[in-house]
């Protein structure tokens, strides 16, 4: 477990200013020259693309989890865009392989409250049962085994916990586009992280979809996208570039419990969020 820093919400300078370790590992290859993985992730939040991507997924999880008072959160991967939509959280730690131990000491403490730590790839160095809730935003695409990075998360939620998590879809627009975060790393079916999740302890309640258009650069078709995806969720949910996945952790280990699927409905005050 590496170096921890206090950092909140996190500026896109902060990020862009910490040089990660190069983990681009795609398909079991690892790509020396590419661009460090952080960096790409970094430049694409920077972005106007990344910026509506982040609007739309991060509307979802503060549907699912409107309030999230006195509990203690990990964010797992590359969560920084979305840590706003965790501010009612008690405590909230970052969990990243982005960063080295010596680059977190980069990331100076804002006016949040997350711990960062940084940590090697499918390793989560903490106690069982420490968390109430884990998010999972650009971590589980690049574990090494789906099922063994969410029998780690099972493990480390308290009973009834419950895990949010973004993966990339397989047969989304997204997929196979090089330069844009969802379409590198392990990309699945909506029937595979279902699976999944069930054999990790887990029982699916929410499933939806995000980035219903291909990544785009052109501001007027980004405004034309964000239109659109509502419609599009509807509409061609299996075109949707991200799967959107809440489950609960069985209480009794090993039950076979059927999952009672809710609606993400959204908090006052904020429009166009859940997926239909």
């Amino acid at each position: 477990m590496g170096r921890a820093a206090r950092s909140g919400k996190l500026s896109d300078a902060a990020c862009r200013s910490a040089a990660g370790e190069n983990f681009t590992k795609r398909g079991g290859a690892v790509s020396e020259n590419a661009k460090p993985r952080h960096a790409l992730l970094s430049d694409f939040y920077a972005g106007d693309c990344g910026k509506l991507a982040a609007k739309l997924i991060g509307e979802q999880i503060a549907a699912l989890w409107p309030d999230l008072k006195g509990m203690r959160v990990l964010a797992v991967g590359w969560p920084f865009p979305y840590l706003e939509y965790l501010q009612s959280a008690a405590h909230v730690l970052v969990a990243t392989p982005h960063f080295t131990a010596a680059e977190t000491a980069l990331l100076q403490e804002k006016h949040g409250a997350a711990a960062i730590v940084s940590l090697t790839e499918d390793h989560l160095p903490f106690y069982t049962r420490s968390f109430d809730r884990i998010l999972s935003i650009h971590g589980c695409e690049y574990s090494a085994n789906l099922t063994d990075f969410f029998g780690k998360a099972e493990k480390l939620l308290k009973n009834d916990g419950r895990i949010i998590t973004a993966i990339p879809n397989s047969c989304g627009l997204w997929c196979g586009k090089s330069a844009a975060p969802f379409s590198g790393g392990r990309r699945v079916t909506e029937a595979r992280i279902t699976a999944v999740l069930e054999n990790s302890g887990f029982a699916q309640e929410y499933h939806g979809q995000a980035l219903a258009f291909p990544p785009l650069q052109n501001k007027k078709l980004l405004r034309w996208a964000e239109k659109w995806e509502k419609t599009g969720r509807f509409l061609m949910p299996f075109f949707c570039g991200v799967h959107i996945c809440e489950a609960r952790k069985h209480i009794l280990s090993g039950a076979a419990l059927k999952p009672e699927k809710r609606a993400a409905t959204a908090p006052a005050g904020l429009a166009g969020a859940g997926a239909k």
